[in-house]
């Protein structure tokens, strides 16, 4: 591959495996547009998602259009503003979006509350919590483990709340699938730290030691022992996998013990949109967007706000004890950082964070 000063990361629909940069041009700026420079993501499973499950409920793939055949895969980004022709966004501002993988995007921009909004008809589809672009101060220590978790903790921060809201109805206890995914850390983090309520994890052997090594959960357990957890029923199960097997055989070993089974993220490569017809109780999906929406309603833009970014901020600081970063910058590196993501290679404490 070479690298040419404006590029877009191009992967191939039918076979995520095989991708790599195409020349792009700068559009021009129409009035109220800017181009953003893209400085960093972190490439984390909920990229993978996004690819996996772009033609399905949230059609991700049309986010961003591409030539027939070929997808360009969405990340969460800092990145900086290099050209406005809107007079509420200056040039040498740095924000936090949703966009392609590549050099520069180029966004038609309505000024919000809390930055600027996508008013591109391709993402009008989209919530808004996808197409807000948040301020962002310039980089510090956890800049990158910013990277990493922006995209992700807001989910963790709601699932706790949801989860509390569930306590005070009688769950007693939660059970975590994909235990050492980043989202089900910060959920543990949160409960353990916030409502008290136990919290057990599953995972896979490979993730074991790892997951049972951050401190966040009572115990842990592999899928294939999940006899090796205690729940105090009832409890909520939260499944991050999105696999049916692994959700049926935990739905089966804890039956009568559940009280809540809400079905959350597409860890697994056998991860399906819908999920499996399960009864006492049924499964239900958890969106965090519409959570976050029926939060601020309830909270007001202010204190919902602040509360999250202070939550978020006690988090970063405990992950740097188990988070290990490796930066990488150019499309082969990030190619092959996607492809190991795909593989299930990457280590369970290790994330990439990339520059184009």
């Amino acid at each position: 591959m070479s690298t040419v000063d404006n590029w877009q990361l191009w992967v191939r629909r039918a076979d995520l495996t095989v991708s790599g940069p195409r020349a792009a041009a700068h559009p021009t700026l129409a009035p109220g547009a800017v181009r953003l420079a893209v400085e960093k993501f972190a490439l984390t499973m909920n990229v993978v998602t996004y690819a996996r499950l772009g033609d399905q409920t949230l059609p991700y793939w049309n986010a961003f259009p591409a030539p027939a055949g070929y997808g360009r895969v969405p990340v969460w980004a800092f990145v900086r503003v290099i050209d406005s022709r809107n007079p509420a966004i200056p040039v040498g501002s740095r924000h936090f979006g949703f966009v392609p993988i590549g050099t520069h995007h180029t966004v038609e921009a309505l000024p919000t509350s809390r930055g600027f909004e996508d008013a591109d008809p391709d993402r009008a589809f989209m919530p808004a919590w996808y197409r807000t672009f948040q301020p962002a101060a310039e980089p510090d220590d956890l800049d990158d483990q910013r990277a990493v978790f922006r995209p992700i903790f807001p989910a963790s921060f709601t699932l706790a709340a949801f989860v509390a809201g569930l306590a005070a109805d009688g769950i007693k206890s939660a059970l975590i699938t994909s235990a050492s995914s980043r989202t089900a850390i910060g959920l543990a983090h949160l409960l353990a730290r916030d409502t008290g309520l136990p919290a057990a994890g599953l995972t896979s052997a490979a993730n074991h030691g790892f997951a049972a090594g951050i401190g966040c959960y009572g115990s842990v357990a592999r899928y294939d022992e999940p006899a090796a957890v205690s729940v105090l029923a009832p409890a909520v199960l939260v499944d991050l996998t999105g696999s049916h097997r692994v959700i049926t055989d935990v739905h089966e070993r804890f039956a009568g013990a559940l009280g809540h089974v809400a079905l959350v993220g597409f860890t697994h490569p056998d991860s399906q949109q819908h999920g499996p017809a399960l009864t006492d109780p049924k499964p239900q999906f958890f969106f965090a967007p519409w959570a976050e929406k029926r939060m601020v309603a309830d909270d007001g833009e202010s204190r919902f706000y602040a509360r999250y970014h202070e939550a978020e901020q006690r988090f970063l600081e405990s992950a740097t004890a188990w988070l290990t970063i490796r930066r990488q910058q150019g499309p082969e590196a990030i190619a092959k950082a996607f492809g190991a993501l795909l593989a299930g290679t990457v280590p369970a404490g290790v994330t990439d964070v990339l520059s184009p």
